[in-house]
């Protein structure tokens, strides 16, 4: 393997791969981690690469860095291109993307599960009296999850911030801001739910909010506890308001929320 161009026209200096540890990746695999947040710290380039598993072309070498994480990854040139609908369905699907969507063209009818979401009295404790029995004292507090999603349909943006777990439940902050909208007193979330992925549906209930114009603050208590095993919690909000003029907000701003196993 020679590298060709790196600082300048370096021609035929050998890559050494022992030394490095680059792992054969697409265009794809690049695109998926710079939007979880790596950035390209070295490129280089070679003209003539015979990396075990893929043919003899040129390849473009990169290595990447995050927080104290590194990785390097080499791709081939294949003759083909990023497929520009695999590239938006990357935007589409990732849930650290901003979205910014048309109410006009959500299917508001949320598709069926594979298996029906198993309701929350049969798999875990909730308080006799929710959300006022809900214990969030800071000795059961298991971890915090930050989260910082957003999304905007027609021009209001919802984020939730952070999700915090406790030993009898959870609670996830969100904002709201929407320009040009006036909402009434204690408006907030409306007809939220949340699920994980083992179908497990939680209770989910507004513990408090604050509303000053058009940007509301609030947070979201859920029961039962988040069991260990659990690896994402997708939270959606139907509905915001309700507005000055009585009606909601239509949504849905859906919420897909990677766990700590070990929390």
């Amino acid at each position: 393997m020679y590298d060709r161009h790196e600082s300048g026209c370096d021609k035929g200096r050998p890559i050494d791969l022992d030394s490095t540890p680059y792992e054969l990746g697409s265009l794809v695999d690049l695109i998926e981690m710079l939007l979880d947040g790596w950035q390209i710290a070295h490129l280089r380039y070679a003209d003539h690469c015979d990396v075990p598993g893929g043919p003899v072309s040129p390849a473009a070498f990169l290595a990447l860095e995050r927080s104290d994480q590194a990785a390097w990854i080499v791709i081939m040139d294949d003759g083909r291109s990023l497929s520009h609908t695999s590239l938006i369905a990357l935007f589409r699907d990732h849930p650290n993307v901003w979205k910014h969507r048309s109410g006009a063209h959500i299917d508001r009818a949320m598709p069926a599960p594979d298996t029906p979401p198993v309701p929350a009295e049969e798999w875990g404790a909730i308080p006799a009296a929710f959300p006022g029995e809900l214990d969030l004292s800071p000795g059961g507090l298991r971890g915090v999850v930050c989260v910082n999603q957003s999304q905007a349909i027609d021009g209001v943006t919802v984020a939730i911030t952070s999700l915090e777990r406790f030993a009898h439940g959870a609670r996830a902050h969100y904002l709201c801001h929407a320009p040009g909208r006036r909402f009434r007193e204690q408006a907030g979330a409306l007809d939220a739910i949340a699920v994980d992925d083992c179908a497990r549906l939680y209770r989910v209930a507004s513990l408090a909010q604050h509303q000053r114009g058009n940007r509301i603050e609030g947070a979201l208590g859920l029961v039962p506890a988040i069991p260990h095993d659990a690896r994402t919690l997708t939270i959606t909000i139907g509905n915001l308001g309700p507005s000055t003029n009585g009606q909601p907000h239509p949504g849905p701003w859906v919420f897909p929320i990677g766990l700590d196993p070990t929390s």
